[in-house]
């Protein structure tokens, strides 16, 4: 079994070599960025992406999919918009967050001397990579692109309302765009941390480095879709079994990006006092979602001290 996967692995990284144009990519003098998206059945968003990317302003552009064997229709859209894609399984254990080894396998995979990582379910306005070049050109070395979401729903909206608060705030956001010349000096995100702050952590190492972290007008939008508050929570438990990695690492840092009360909320307290009932959601939505952290949390430092245990 080991052999077939191997030789299946060895052929998708023959096609790939076929794909990649020898060299990095340029059109009209100008380099190219390389998005990277992490996909498993996401056609359900894909094609609002895409659509956004094909309208980017700035060529050229490399598409790169990183899929986990969709069944549901992804490839095939992946193949309508002449997007590369990667078949990539990191061999994590089921439900483990495994975004953090996509990601870092499709820009080790990638040619653009740029990259940028997104989401399946998000949509970029035309200007977004414009700026975000413009940006590392005048001397920023990684870029901060905020988002915010839209969805139908009350859980949808009080996610929304949540996320308009963390806009421009530095303990929340974190670069997604980089010049891949830092991003290799840098090591990528560190996959130990799987779900537990990958990229809060290569924002502090950012911080803390020579490197200029600058943000874009463009805010990226999140389609939530229609929100239901038990996904939220099964995210949120996926997350917590991975955090006590970043609090072990970076915990000075880890108070500020995971402590309940945040100073945003009272920066922005005219925007949920406009909206009383939604707030009152954000608030349920919060608190629900630290408790489903808090057990997820538990049982990942339960699990690594049994593993401890037995050696593994």
């Amino acid at each position: 079994m080991e052999l077939t996967k191997h030789a299946e692995h060895n052929v998708c990284l023959q096609w790939i070599a076929r794909k990649r144009a020898p060299g990095p990519i340029v059109s009209d003098n100008k380099p190219a960025v390389s998005i990277i998206i992490p996909t498993r059945n996401s056609a359900r968003f894909l094609q609002n992406l895409l659509e956004s990317i094909n309208r980017q302003t700035y060529a050229p552009i490399e598409t790169i999919l990183v899929d986990g064997n969709s069944t549901d229709g992804t490839l095939e859209l992946a193949k309508e918009y002449d997007a590369q894609v990667l078949e990539y399984d990191p061999g994590l254990a089921v439900g483990k967050f495994d975004a953090p080894l996509r990601r870092n396998y499709g820009v080790k995979m990638s040619a653009g001397k740029f990259v940028y990582y997104v989401d399946a379910d998000m949509e970029l306005p035309p200007s977004t990579v414009s700026e975000a070049v413009e940006l590392c050109n005048s001397g920023a070395s990684a870029v901060i692109i905020a988002e915010r979401s839209f969805g139908s729903g009350p859980w949808a909206r009080a996610k929304a309302l949540e996320r308009l608060a963390y806009v421009g705030d530095n303990a929340i956001e974190a670069p997604r765009f980089f010049i891949r010349k830092v991003w290799e000096e840098l090591g990528g995100l560190d996959e130990a941390l799987g779900g537990g702050g990958d990229d809060w952590d290569l924002h502090e190492t950012l911080k803390g480095s020579k490197y200029r972290v600058e943000r874009t007008r463009a805010t990226v939008m999140h389609n939530e879709g229609e929100l239901r508050l038990t996904a939220l929570l099964r995210k949120r438990y996926m997350y917590g079994q991975d955090s006590w990695k970043y609090i072990r690492k970076r915990p000075r840092a880890a108070i500020h990006s995971y402590f309940p009360i945040r100073a945003a909320y009272f920066r922005n307290w005219r925007q949920f006092a406009a909206d009383p009932i939604t707030t009152f959601l954000v608030i349920v939505m919060r608190l629900s979602e630290y408790g489903a952290g808090a057990v997820g949390a538990i049982v990942g430092i339960t699990r690594h001290r049994q593993q401890a245990r037995l050696g593994k």
